[in-house]
């Protein structure tokens, strides 16, 4: 069964990194040891050795319905950050020679992108970028742009394989299974994530039995001109509802990232507000937020209700999603036991 593309672009994070400041691939190649999949299922070849290289003639369809033969998976670039960590988690973080900007975890991953091991920004690719680390592989998920990019990388013999945008709690474990097929570690995947499936559970459970339905704003910050409120389709939508609170922006009627403006705070209202750490700081900290037009009114500013994370550990939804969801439901209700 094929996984069907849905593209999902958070287009805001184009203009967090600009506030930072080919043909088609060809059929392919089939040998008696080749078994072809669709991305979530099991990969059976020949043993799997985990340090280097895949089964030879291990074969997947991604997203894009490309199929892809995978070989080697010794070079690896990943193009977005919670891929890079699900490998890392899979124990494979060895093979990675290149990442996205947006990689900035487990700290291993993070060095490779402060040491200059970086293809930029995946949504604004440039296959020079990935080529000149000489990839055996190369990851990404459907928000990965230009497309004319991934043709120019897989015209120059480059295996990519592209996997479905996830934005909800449930399609977590769909993106590590799909993650752990085309690296040829099923049994591995599986285990990290039964793991994490178990610790989102735990941290759902916590406020099952909660009546309360805060309302929570998302307000994505990244200096004076990068200040968005994000709404329905974005992955805080996942974290804010998984923590059995009101997402704020969606309630309100908005759809994914929407400029900040006093009039969508008034209809917003919320009871709690949380934002990015470093685009916090980029901003200029609390007070700076606070004067912001429509800030001081807000029912979470008046009552200093404001949290921070770290952008992938709140909403990369990646391996780390329980403990995250575990500590925001931690913050959101201090007097919930447990």
């Amino acid at each position: 069964m094929k996984v069907r593309s849905s593209r999902t672009v958070i287009a805001v994070l184009g203009l967090v990194v600009a506030a930072c400041g080919g043909g088609e691939a060809g059929e392919p190649t089939t040998t008696e040891a080749t078994t072809t999949t669709s991305l979530a299922a099991t990969t059976t070849t020949e043993a799997v050795e985990t340090t280097t290289t895949a089964a030879a003639g291990h074969t997947v369809i991604g997203a894009d319905g490309v199929e892809t033969e995978i070989t080697d998976i010794s070079r690896i670039v990943s193009l977005n950050g919670d891929i890079t960590e699900i490998i890392f988690e899979l124990g494979l973080g060895e093979n990675v020679v290149g990442v996205d900007v947006t990689t900035t975890y487990p700290p291993e991953a993070a060095a490779l992108n402060d040491s200059g091991q970086t293809v930029g920004f995946a949504q604004q690719l440039a296959p020079e970028g990935v080529l000149r680390f000489e990839p055996t592989l190369v990851i990404g998920d459907t928000q990965v742009a230009p497309p004319e990019a991934i043709d120019q990388l897989r015209a120059a013999g480059v295996p990519v394989v592209i996997i479905e945008t996830q934005i909800t709690l449930d399609g977590v474990e769909t993106k590590i299974l799909d993650v752990a097929e085309i690296l040829g570690v099923t049994d591995e995947g599986q285990a990290l994530a039964d793991r994490v499936n178990g610790e989102i559970e735990a941290a759902r459970a916590r406020v099952a039995d909660d009546a309360s339905d805060p309302t929570v704003a998302f307000v994505y910050v990244r200096g004076p001109q990068v200040v968005f409120l994000f709404g329905a389709g974005m992955p805080t939508q996942a974290m804010i509802e998984g923590a059995g609170a009101i997402d704020a922006g969606a309630a309100s009627g908005v759809a994914g990232p929407a400029p900040l403006t006093p009039e969508a705070l008034v209809a917003a209202a919320p009871d709690v507000i949380v934002l990015p750490e470093a685009g916090l700081s980029a901003l200029g900290g609390v007070e700076a937020f606070q004067a912001l037009p429509g800030v001081a009114e807000t029912p979470a500013v008046q009552s200093g209700s404001l949290l921070t994370y770290d952008e992938a550990f709140f909403f990369n939804l990646g391996p780390r999603v329980g403990q995250a969801l575990d500590q925001f439901i931690s913050d959101l209700y201090p007097d919930l036991a447990g």
